[in-house]
């Protein structure tokens, strides 16, 4: 069959990082083709080449037997090819109607904008996703797994013949994951060409047609879904056996750290009265405990809750080593010896302005200063010696934040929390977007920072992933918790019919 897509001898050089070299493979008209490999593999600058969002690159791509030269975004949608990105590019201040349709906006005969009619039709490409949210909502007001539903509209709505989805599915719920999965079947239906970059190997082992592996910006291999392994694409993707997690000691009758007593956080505007109700648990020294929900249980705002961050102050008492504590500002919690790793690390975790070096430094400032000076030399090597720890790949330290790929980010925000050297660290799916070599190293920091004693709370929306790393798991279900289970007690099963439990009904 002749090739849809070749891609011939790429590389790509961002100052002295080599992200892709000698990249050559072909897809084929109307298969499922994923793209895998560790983070910082070249995946998402390949597929920014693709799509014209790079066009500094060496190689060729030839598109349907023509070779192709694109110098933006709009070169490639010429040709059939659209992108979902892996980082959201919304506009916050905007609706969804005019993000989905953000530079091909409607128009009337008299050139004025037709706002009604992308509305409607971004109704439309909503309620193919099965998503009920309205088209006139401020983007900048909804969840991460919202956003990420309105950039896959947004590229549905361009009826694109090869579609890009990178990462797609990192903020979905697993319903939304299944009404995903409908999507992509309806495009195969219709003959569109699917390249997908996923870190979830029963993703690609569902979907995918072949699976292409980079490693370090190269090449490595191209196989057929039927005659490989997740176990195989796992050593091809890292050059190496992953070891299987080792079953850590569990924390025992160790003093409690924190202690949570009937919070509740009101929901002021909404139907329901509350987003959290009379939430009570204790979390023990050295002792991981995971957050399960489906996405709108409160994982995410039971944390901020915790953290201070949450821009409604909380009902109920938080008690941190015995004494009782209410904290109106993230500085506050930090300076108490609490720390956080946001869901979204784009919007809520980097500053992109920054390098390496400072976004990994900013929230120890005053332990690597003397008589409010900064010392550069005691800043570099603390920053540098997170880097080492936490096996960040970079330009070094000096390099700018932007030039990492998203688990190397997520490493830096890690790193900035551990130079706080908090009591309790709180996770908020730490993983998304994160590789399966990655995923192992995070997985074992975790497992060594509770054995020194710290106390950690961790969401995930990977239950096999809370199953791995937790104690103890508890279960969120519309703001209540459903269900709480030990280690030996922990299934899929029960956790789920934990999570979709109805909660009871709420009164003011």
């Amino acid at each position: 069959m002749q090739p849809l897509v070749s891609i011939r001898h790429i590389g790509k050089q961002f100052n002295a990082v080599r992200a892709l070299d000698d990249v050559s493979f072909d897809v084929l008209p109307g298969e499922f083709h994923a793209v895998m490999g560790e983070n910082g593999a070249g995946k998402s600058t390949l597929m920014k080449i693709l799509s014209g969002v790079i066009p500094d690159y060496d190689g060729e791509l030839w598109i349907d037997g023509q070779r192709q030269r694109f110098t933006s975004t709009s070169d490639a949608e010429k040709v059939g090819i659209s992108i979902i990105h892996q980082e959201l590019n919304l506009v916050e201040q905007l609706s969804v109607a005019a993000n989905i349709f953000l530079g091909r906006e409607s128009t009337n005969g008299w050139g004025l904008l037709n706002s009604r009619a992308m509305e409607r039709q971004s109704n439309e490409l909503l309620r193919e996703l099965e998503s009920p949210i309205s088209p006139s909502a401020l983007v900048g007001s909804l969840r991460v797994g919202d956003q990420q539903l309105i950039e896959i509209a947004k590229a549905l709505s361009l009826q694109s013949s090869i579609l890009i989805m990178d990462e797609p599915t990192s903020a979905l719920t697993e319903s939304e994951v299944a009404r995903l999965y409908g999507v992509i079947e309806k495009l195969r239906s219709r003959g569109v060409t699917v390249l997908y970059i996923s870190h979830k190997m029963d993703e690609v082992f569902r979907l995918a047609d072949r699976i292409t592996v980079l490693r370090d910006g190269q090449f490595v291999k191209t196989v057929d879904k039927s005659s490989t392994s997740p176990r195989e694409i796992a050593h091809l993707m890292v050059g190496r056996e992953l070891d299987e997690p080792v079953a850590r000691k569990l924390a025992g009758d160790t003093p409690v750290v924190l202690e949570v007593d009937q919070l509740s956080l009101p929901w002021p505007g909404h139907s329901k009265p509350w987003r959290l109700r009379n939430i009570s648990f204790q979390l023990r020294r050295g002792e991981i405990v995971g957050i399960a929900g489906l996405m709108g249980a409160g994982r995410t705002e039971l944390l901020e809750s915790l953290f201070g961050a949450s821009p409604v102050a909380h009902q109920g008492r938080i008690l941190l080593d015995g004494q009782p504590c209410r904290f109106g500002h993230p500085s506050q919690a930090m300076a108490a010896g609490i720390a956080m790793v946001t869901e979204d690390r784009k919007r809520l975790g980097l500053f992109s302005t920054m390098n390496v070096r400072e976004n990994i430094s900013l929230c120890a400032l005053q332990s690597l200063s003397s008589r409010g000076v900064l010392l550069g030399g005691r800043e570099r090597e603390a920053a540098q010696q997170q880097v080492l720890q936490l096996a960040v790949k970079s330009d070094g330290i000096d390099a700018s934040i932007n030039s990492l790929s998203g688990g190397n980010q997520q490493k830096c925000i890690i790193a900035r929390c551990l130079l706080t050297e908090p009591k309790v660290l709180l996770l908020d799916d730490p993983t998304r977007g994160v590789d399966v070599g990655a995923k192992a190293e995070l997985y074992r920091l975790m497992e060594r920072l509770a054995a020194a004693g710290m106390a950690i709370l961790v969401t995930s929306s990977e239950l096999p992933e809370l199953l791995t790393v937790s104690d103890r798991i508890l279960v969120l279900s519309e703001g209540v918790l459903t269900g709480e289970f030990s280690r030996a007690d922990a299934t899929e099963q029960r956790i789920m019919e934990a999570a979709t439990q109805q909660a009871p009904r709420q009164t003011a």
